[in-house]
């Protein structure tokens, strides 16, 4: 199974969970606050608290841990 990625719903606080071979992109949405947005293909994307880098950070970690 591969390892999960944890982050923060930005609305609610409680914790989602992120399958880091799945997700197919990775924006910062300029709204007001800017969000940043996990895209799953064309059809999903998910908003979490944490930021474009950090983001980028935890997917990235995961998926090297992944090949070992």
């Amino acid at each position: 199974m591969p390892k999960l990625c944890k982050f923060t719903s930005p609305t609610d606080g409680k914790p989602l969970y992120v399958n880091p071979d799945q997700v197919s992109v990775v924006y910062t949405f300029k709204g007001q606050p800017p969000d940043t947005i996990i895209a799953f293909r064309k059809d999903f994307q998910l908003g979490v608290k944490e930021s474009l880098e950090e983001t980028v950070r935890i997917l990235e970690s995961a998926a090297g841990t992944a090949d070992n």
